[in-house]
């Protein structure tokens, strides 16, 4: 504490200096109230802090559960749970142990909305569609503290089966078109790579529902293949929800594709023989009739 000697000085001048210091007494005063209205402010926000991931995936069509937990036991008045889509805040849920649990459209048959003790809550979302993909935020409502949030965003994966296609292309090379949807967008390869004529086409095209169609072209020389061995090819499919191998058989017509002009040629000079053939069989039966036939002198040389 400062302490002043006064002196003997005018009243006047007196008056002002105390004035001035009450002035930065008061200041001070304030200064100090302040600071600790902050601290306890952070020290109970601290004590209320919220657990829970910052992001959650989700398989299209499936199911997902959202948590949200109160780091300290607390007398939580409400759960209200929303939905955070375009920066725009919409109550979809609520959970309170005198009302229970209050699910808003559009998601009242598809959302779950429960509590395991005053200070857990999760969220269930059923047959989850594109439309789900947005950031959640749990709010609970902490007397006499006030509310405490919490954001999860929800990513939505899907990917769909593996097609593929052979085509035999002028040059006796091997076209192999495969394609997939999914999203992310899946990585497609086909092995062995050796075989490869020149590096696959792969063309990516963005769906309006953010999924992402990938197709590839590959041009395969059978002469290579089977010069390393294989009778098949093997297409590879990797994605977050699976990884996955097709094989494809190259059939016997496929195989000898180069052969058919000779094959052909061979049928054909098999066709016209064996149509001669027949001709021929024909002819000589009709001879043979035409022998059989009598005559007025046969039938008089027969009688005698």
């Amino acid at each position: 504490m400062l302490c002043f000697v006064l002196f003997p000085v005018d009243i006047f001048l007196q008056h002002i200096y105390l004035l001035i210091l009450s002035l930065v007494c008061f200041e001070l005063f304030t200064a100090i109230n302040k600071f600790l209205t902050f601290a306890m402010s952070s020290q109970a926000d601290s004590s209320h802090r919220i657990k829970h991931k910052n992001n959650e995936t989700a398989v299209l069509g499936g199911n997902v559960t959202i948590f949200c937990n109160l780091t300290t036991v607390a007398d939580v008045v409400q759960i209200t749970w929303q939905k955070i889509q375009d920066s725009l805040p919409q109550n979809i849920a609520t959970y309170s142990s005198k009302n229970g649990e209050k699910i808003l459209p559009p998601y009242t048959d598809r959302l779950r909305c429960k509590s395991i003790e005053p200070s857990s809550s999760f969220i269930t979302i059923l047959e989850v569609t594109f439309e789900d993909e947005a950031c959640y935020k749990c709010l609970f409502n902490v007397f006499p503290h006030g509310s405490r949030g919490g954001q999860i965003c929800l990513n939505i994966l899907t990917v769909s089966a593996l097609r593929t296609e052979l085509q035999l292309n002028p040059e006796g090379f091997l076209n192999v078109l495969y394609s997939a949807v999914g999203k992310p967008a899946p990585q497609i390869a086909l092995f062995p790579s050796q075989a490869l004529v020149k590096p696959p086409e792969e063309q990516l095209v963005l769906n309006a529902n953010g999924t992402v169609t990938v197709t590839k072209t590959c041009i395969v020389s059978l002469e290579t293949l089977r010069s390393l061995g294989f009778q098949h090819l093997i297409v590879h499919l990797d994605h977050p929800l699976k990884k996955e191998e097709i094989i494809v058989p190259l059939s016997v017509g496929q195989e000898c594709t180069c052969c058919l002009p000779v094959v052909g040629g061979f049928i054909t000079l098999l066709c016209i023989s064996f149509i001669g053939v027949i001709i021929f069989c024909i002819v000589q039966k009709r001879k043979k009739k035409r022998d059989r036939i009598w005559t007025p002198d046969k039938l008089w040389e027969g009688i005698h």
